[in-house]
């Protein structure tokens, strides 16, 4: 095994970019939603088309806000352009990041108790114990019970005859994009898409193995790398809803002028690293 302090190794911009990248990303909606714009899926597989959607939101939000904007002069920082090609200009891939977010923000509060009685012993006492109490801040933070009591009712899913047929196959679907990640030719890239993959894998086992009624009978089980997986995704899951709030009030005025803009004055803005946002982000305020 290796030990890589992600930390060390932020995800950003690597130059990563191409035909490259768009066959992965091609192959794991191809692969896994084949029949999702022709109407033809099922609400369970809308929703594995929606988590990926929103994984991919978040990804591409990371990178757009941590770019190599001038190689030459070795200057970082948000590529506004890219990231509203990407994602603020499509007001679905904003909803499904929220609703990405509020899944994995559901199985986080459903696994609690687990979470708070894990193991975080790494050899630094004061480090574990600083792990032992962010975990029970997190899991029993009063406002988010208050503000968001349940995110996400899972036990509307996987329900009839058809349920565990679904369960299975959805589980193979997940295992699928996690070969497909290993494609992936930049190792920075591959390292952040395994971890995050795993930990939307790891919401997924958790609201799959335990239904409201059950809980207590059917203590979920997580490994030590699950753990971590998890808690790393939504922690860049909220990074990503966090900065698209904070940069909501005013992107559609300033894209259309960026846009329209001639080329001189567009460079200029993304040197300036302006901030923008979208009115379509009112879309997160919708049930989903």
């Amino acid at each position: 095994m290796t030990y890589v302090n992600l930390q060390l190794n932020p995800k950003r911009y690597t130059g990563y970019t191409g035909a490259s990248a768009r066959r992965i990303w091609d192959a794991i909606y191809s692969e896994n939603c084949p029949k999702y714009w022709s109407g033809e899926i099922c609400p369970e597989k809308r929703v594995l088309y929606k988590l990926i959607s929103g994984l991919h939101s978040s990804i591409s939000i990371h990178v757009a806000s941590d770019c190599l904007l001038d190689e030459t002069k070795n200057l970082w920082g948000r590529n506004l352009e890219l990231m509203y090609d990407r994602v603020f200009r499509f007001p679905d891939h904003v909803r499904n990041l929220y609703f990405t977010f509020m899944f994995v923000l559901r199985a986080v509060a459903k696994a609690a108790i687990y979470l708070e009685q894990a193991e975080y012993d790494t050899g630094n006492l004061e480090e574990d114990l600083k792990a032992h109490s962010l975990m029970r801040q997190l899991v029993y933070n009063p406002k988010l019970q208050a503000e968001c009591p349940l995110p996400f009712d899972e036990a509307k899913l996987w329900q009839g005859q058809s349920g565990p047929e679904l369960k299975l196959e959805i589980q193979k679907n997940f295992k699928n994009i996690s070969a497909l990640i290993d494609c992936v030719g930049c190792e920075n890239c591959r390292l952040w898409g395994k971890l995050q993959v795993l930990g939307l894998g790891t919401a997924l086992k958790i609201l799959l193995s335990v239904d409201g009624k059950n809980q207590q009978n059917q203590p979920v089980q997580l490994q030590r790398n699950e753990v971590i997986a998890l808690v790393n995704l939504l922690h860049r899951l909220s990074e990503s809803v966090k900065l698209v709030q904070d940069i909501g009030p005013s992107v559609e005025q300033t894209m259309e002028g960026f846009i329209s803009s001639p080329p001189a004055t567009r460079n200029a803005c993304l040197a300036k690293n302006s901030p923008i946002s979208v009115s379509f982000l009112k879309a997160r305020k919708r049930t989903l």
